[in-house]
């Protein structure tokens, strides 16, 4: 259910240049593919943490990928992409953070026992969740990550514990295939029936959700967009769909930020 929270920095730590991990105490509870808010300055009179920071620059809150979700702990991964994230990449252990959330509609669990999941960059954050809420199913885990180069695969070493099969890849050679994700779908004929998950770069998705089309395989597509208000009011992250035939505009906030491949990306 949606609520505000403060919530306690328990762990901030630098994973890559320029991307951080957030790791945060307190009883949001989120579902993998789900989202929070996290108000990065004063927030104006919004503030579930008591004290206000100095500056209400930027005032909008920035949304943040949940990168894993235990009982009492809440991990967040993201990059530093402005002032916004450029602010909350200096805030300390011990310090509190507005959290708002579970935002948006997350993975559906599949019904068998296998899954196929396809990771670009910082889309590693919601699939690292779901791969470990499936590992503890028992479910039978394909991992495919990719990035541009060796330091782009974040958490690649963690992986190994939520998938028994992982495979990486990099544009420039520098680990795993040399080339992109994309093009290690074709080894997961092995899991003929296993629904596909991906989140990453719009090309990519672009990509798995085409050749999931074309081999008849069930895709669902996790979107990164810019938005304001994380809770449908604003319609600045509106996507258009494609659903029964009729074109239509969804919220990617709201509706999303998950997707049939083919509501998306064409049918």
């Amino acid at each position: 259910m949606l609520q505000q929270h403060c919530l306690a920095i328990t762990s901030h730590e630098q994973v890559a240049q320029g991307v951080f991990r957030l790791r945060l105490a307190g009883s949001l509870s989120a579902l993998p593919g789900q989202f929070v808010q996290v108000a990065v300055s004063c927030n104006a009179s919004l503030s579930a943490c008591g004290t206000l920071p100095p500056s209400c620059d930027p005032l909008l809150r920035r949304p943040l990928s949940v990168q894993d979700c235990r009982p009492g702990e809440l991990a967040l991964l993201y990059r530093v992409a402005g002032r916004g994230t450029a602010q909350l990449a200096g805030r300390k252990p011990g310090g509190s953070v507005d959290v708002l959330g579970p935002l948006g509609r997350g993975f559906p669990l599949p019904a068998g026992r296998q899954a196929i999941l396809v990771a670009g960059g910082i889309g590693v954050a919601p699939l690292f969740y779901l791969a470990r809420t499936l590992h503890a199913e028992g479910k039978d885990v394909f991992f495919l990550f990719g990035a541009r180069d060796q330091e782009g695969l974040y958490l690649a070493g963690e992986l190994a514990s939520v998938t028994a099969r992982l495979q990486l890849a990099t544009e420039d050679g520098s680990a795993g295939y040399h080339g992109l994700v994309t093009d290690l779908l074709p080894l997961a004929q092995g899991y003929p029936a296993a629904p596909v998950f991906a989140c990453g770069p719009a090309a990519m998705l672009r990509t798995v959700a085409t050749l999931c089309r074309e081999a008849r395989r069930e895709c669902f597509v996790s979107l990164e967009s810019r938005m304001a208000c994380g809770v449908g009011a604003c319609l600045g992250c509106v996507v258009e769909t494609s659903r029964g035939g009729r074109q239509e505009y969804a919220r990617v906030c709201v509706e999303g930020p998950v997707f049939r491949g083919e509501e998306v990306f064409g049918a």
